[in-house]
C-alpha cells in the first residue's frame, strides 16, 4: 500500500404615488473581480459530481504543462501511480490492457500521476561522469521503459494533486468527463488479487468511460481503491 500525502446595478422599484423628490440614489453593488469569483467557486477537493477547474496543471517529466482547459472535450482518466507498490505490480498488466482499450479512442486519455517522493527524488537533471546529462526522474523513466508503460506520466511533487482529489492509495483511479465534472473514483476494478474468471470480473474505469461516451449516466460511481 502506498499512502499518499478558480457591475450590478439593484434597480429599486418605486411605488406608484412617489415623487421625484422622493427618490433616493439607487445603490451600487459592487461584484467581485472574475478570477475572485471563479475562486470563490472552486471547490476544496474534486470529489465525485464536481467540476476540475481548467487551471489545474499536469507537469510530465520533461515539465510539460497540459491544463484540464486543454483536455475539455475529452474523457480524462487518472491513475495514482507507484513504480515499488505491490498493488501497482499485480495490476500492472490490467492497467496496460485498460490503457490499451483506451487509447482506441481519440476522445479518452489516461494519464498515470506518481506523488511519490521516493520516486520523485531524483527530480534534478544530473550527468554522468562522462559529462553527459541524465534526465530528472530516471529511475520511473527506467521503470516506464523496463515495464513498458503505455500511457503518459505526470509527476506531482509535494502530493498537491493527490490532496485535491483526495487519493489516498496507489493505484487510485479517477474518470472525469468531457465537460471536467469526477463521475468515478475508486479502484481500477474489482479484482485486487487478479484471480476473478471473465464472468466475475469488472473494470469500474471502462465502464464507466463506455457509459459516459454512450450517453449514459454512470453506474457505478464510486468504490474502495485497493493498494
Amino acid at each position: 500500500m502506498k499512502p499518499l500525502f478558480l457591475t450590478a446595478t439593484l434597480a429599486l422599484a418605486l411605488p406608484a404615488v412617489a415623487t421625484a423628490q422622493d427618490a433616493k440614489p439607487v445603490p451600487t453593488v459592487k461584484q467581485a473581480p472574475a478570477d475572485a469569483q471563479e475562486k470563490d467557486k472552486e471547490p476544496k477537493v474534486y470529489e465525485v459530481g464536481t467540476k476540475v477547474p481548467e487551471k489545474v496543471t499536469l507537469i510530465d517529466m520533461d515539465g510539460k504543462k497540459t491544463t484540464m482547459k486543454q483536455l475539455r472535450g475529452k474523457h480524462v482518466v487518472l491513475v495514482w501511480y507507484s513504480k515499488d507498490c505491490p498493488a501497482i505490480k499485480s495490476s500492472g498488466e490490467r492497467l496496460a490492457a485498460t490503457a490499451k482499450e483506451f487509447a482506441k479512442h481519440k476522445d479518452v486519455v489516461m494519464i498515470a500521476v506518481n506523488s511519490d517522493k521516493n520516486d520523485l527524488k531524483d527530480a534534478q537533471a544530473t550527468k554522468d561522469a562522462e559529462g553527459n546529462v541524465i534526465k530528472p526522474f530516471a529511475k520511473l523513466r527506467k521503470h516506464m521503459k523496463d515495464k513498458k508503460i503505455n500511457f503518459g506520466m505526470a509527476v506531482d511533487k509535494g502530493g498537491v494533486l493527490a490532496r485535491k482529489f483526495q487519493a489516498k492509495t496507489t493505484p487510485h483511479v479517477f474518470v472525469i468527463d468531457a465537460k471536467g465534472v469526477v463521475q468515478y473514483s475508486g479502484a481500477l476494478d474489482n479484482d485486487p488479487r487478479g484471480r476473478k474468471s471473465k464472468e466475475e470480473y469488472t473494470n469500474y474505469a471502462l465502464a464507466a468511460v463506455t457509459e459516459l461516451k454512450s450517453g449514459k449516466p454512470v453506474t457505478v460511481k464510486s468504490s474502495r481503491p485497493y493498494g
